[in-house]
């Protein structure tokens, strides 16, 4: 991993790593995480690993470790809205920096999970939670956040089963858009074939 190979040069290295998701999904806000590990973290790592090859429960324990133990990280977001205003490549980039800007301090080493951010000395590592103990656990951090949200929409919209798909585009959450049309968290700017107007 990228941290014991700065951590065997120097052990007071503080690093921050950043990840998103929520890029592809027809709905919803797109999330971004950042977090910053020293050296006496390492223990807490063992089992921490890209979010995706986590079952959600894992990935819930993890989340509370983190908060139990007081490692600093940070949650950015851009709403649907935000999204269909600005893009989401604009968007992406937008998470990925306030979620950094919130934690970074000077010497800090940051690594982003395939974006390049053009601030704070920030490297872009490719399959970066694979090989980053910070960016997984950033997806982690940003997946348990963004999923919470979106069972919760899953109450306020529940004909989109938005806390079984978590808005991405399902064949089963593409019939009901084209059941009842879009809501309000839906993405406009998104492809998603025929659409009422928004429900309220």
């Amino acid at each position: 991993m990228i941290e014991d190979q700065n951590w065997a040069k120097n052990k007071n290295q503080r690093i921050i790593g950043a990840d998103e998701v929520g890029r592809g999904s027809l709905a919803g806000p797109i999330v971004g995480a950042a977090v910053k590990l020293e050296f006496h973290h390492l223990d807490l790592l063992g089992d921490v690993k890209d979010s995706k090859k986590l079952s959600p429960k894992k990935r819930e324990e993890i989340y509370e470790r983190v908060k139990e133990n007081r490692i600093e990280y940070s949650i950015s977001e851009c709403s649907n809205l935000h999204i269909d205003q600005n893009g989401i490549s604009v968007s992406n980039k937008e998470v990925l920096f306030n979620s950094i800007n919130k934690l970074y301090q000077k010497s800090d080493k940051v690594y982003v999970d395939h974006f390049k951010i053009d601030k704070f000395g920030s490297i872009s590592l490719v399959r970066g939670e694979d090989n980053s103990y910070s960016i997984a656990l950033a997806s982690i951090i940003a997946k348990v956040y963004r999923d919470n949200l979106m069972v919760d929409f899953g109450s306020k919209y529940p004909q989109y089963l938005f806390e079984k798909n978590k808005g991405y585009g399902t064949r089963e959450h593409l019939n009901m858009i084209q059941k009842y049309g879009v809501c309000d968290i839906h993405r406009l700017s998104f492809n998603l074939g025929p659409t009422q107007q928004p429900q309220r």
